[in-house]
């Protein structure tokens, strides 16, 4: 039995990939691993024998999912309680966010200055490419008249973690408003 296919979310999720993509390629240290991650918290270092994080990591993972409607980003309570009808529309949420290394030195000497100024170069470099991500998928939602004509987009903001074992993450999150085909 074959099940009707999603035509909103794999699309958008193809655009904002497309778009990290882009960005990230058109800064220095491209990632080497580019694509979807599933999950809240993204493994940072999913290989046993290869450094992923090392690697660098920008991928796009699904996020939350709500109705809502004329008060988008907002989920919409107070008309699904007044009403029999169904929601409008979705909001989803996506996040986008790129993992490195962060510098940790050796058992006999931290890590240098250097390699300090070289991680904080290279996440505003990552800050950048995460900014240019969201702008590009804004103008694809914006733009894209067929399927998400009056829909809407809220980018939110980047947050930084604290580097965990040895890796560093910097994300951003956008929530995208769009037509309601399921019920």
């Amino acid at each position: 039995m074959t099940s009707p296919q999603d035509p909103f979310v794999p699309m958008m999720a193809q655009a904002l990939l497309s778009c990290l993509s882009q960005a990230v390629s058109g800064s220095p240290g491209t990632p080497q691993h580019i694509g979807y991650r599933v999950g809240v918290e993204i493994a940072h270092d999913a290989g046993a024998f290869v450094d992923y994080c090392c690697e660098g990591i920008a991928y796009v993972a699904l996020g939350d999912s709500w109705p809502s409607s004329q008060s988008f980003p907002e989920q919409d309570i107070v008309r699904q309680a007044n009403t029999t009808c169904s929601p409008p529309g979705w909001g989803i949420q996506f996040r986008m966010g790129i993992i490195r290394c962060a510098p940790t030195g050796d058992v006999n000497f931290p890590p240098t200055d250097e390699e300090w100024n070289d991680a904080a170069i290279q996440n505003m470099w990552d800050a950048r490419s995460l900014r240019a991500a969201q702008c590009c998928f804004r103008n694809w939602v914006v733009n894209e008249e067929d399927a998400m004509l009056g829909m809407s987009i809220v980018m939110e903001r980047q947050v930084q973690s604290t580097p965990l074992g040895g890796c560093v993450e910097r994300y951003a999150t956008v929530a995208v408003q769009f037509p309601n085909c399921d019920c």
